[in-house]
């Protein structure tokens, strides 16, 4: 367990868990891509790390799917549990470098503007652990900001992103998300750009 991590990101949550939804407003949209790409159905098992105030959790709860969320912090998931009205969704204060699940157990693993903010040594535990709980031929998708050298918007929403995110985003700039998935062997099937081209999401095969 990286303690200094974990410190710093259940203090820095608790300052943002009242106003993350206003901010959730911004991507809401992102959500219900993310759903069709993972191809939904009853009883598909979904593993969402670090879900936050859940609303990626719940857009799969609504589909039909058992939705677990996983968060580090208390405050976040308050929120998510008050504003759960579905009995497929379920949430739970963990770790996610090291998940209290067995081997593929999950049949979708999703991560949405998380690893940005973590070191390259967390990043690299939990991925490491999302495929471990995600059974073999299943789905990992990832959601994150994704700036390309030309776009014209760059220097700006740079800026601006270092200006509220967290100490690990600078970091992770210089990535490229897709070169993370393939760092680890997951099979790039989808790359959709959103947010114009700020962010992309991932589908990934396990």
């Amino acid at each position: 367990m990286d303690t200094e991590y974990h410190l710093y990101m259940k203090k820095r949550y608790r300052r943002m868990a009242p106003v993350y939804d206003a901010f959730d407003l911004l991507i809401s949209g992102i959500r219900d891509k993310v759903v069709d790409l993972a191809d939904p159905g009853p009883g598909l098992k979904v593993l969402d790390v670090a879900t936050g105030t859940g609303k990626q959790a719940f857009a799969f709860a609504k589909r039909g799917c058992q939705v677990t969320g996983i968060d580090l912090s208390e405050d976040m998931l308050r929120i998510a549990r008050r504003k759960n009205r579905y009995e497929n969704a379920t949430f739970e204060v963990s770790d996610a470098t090291d998940m209290p699940f067995g081997d593929n157990e999950f049949d979708v693993a999703t991560v949405s503007l998380a690893l940005h903010e973590m070191s390259s040594a967390v990043r690299e535990k939990v991925v490491l652990e999302m495929l471990r709980v995600t059974r073999p031929g299943g789905t990992i998708i990832a959601v994150d900001y994704s700036l390309s050298e030309n776009n014209p918007l760059k220097r700006i929403i740079d800026f601006l992103i270092k200006s509220f995110e967290s100490k690990h985003y600078p970091e992770f700039a210089k990535l490229k998300l897709a070169s993370v998935f393939k760092q680890f062997g997951i099979e790039i099937e989808n790359e959709v750009p959103v947010l114009l081209g700020t962010v992309i999401i991932l589908k990934g095969r396990n």
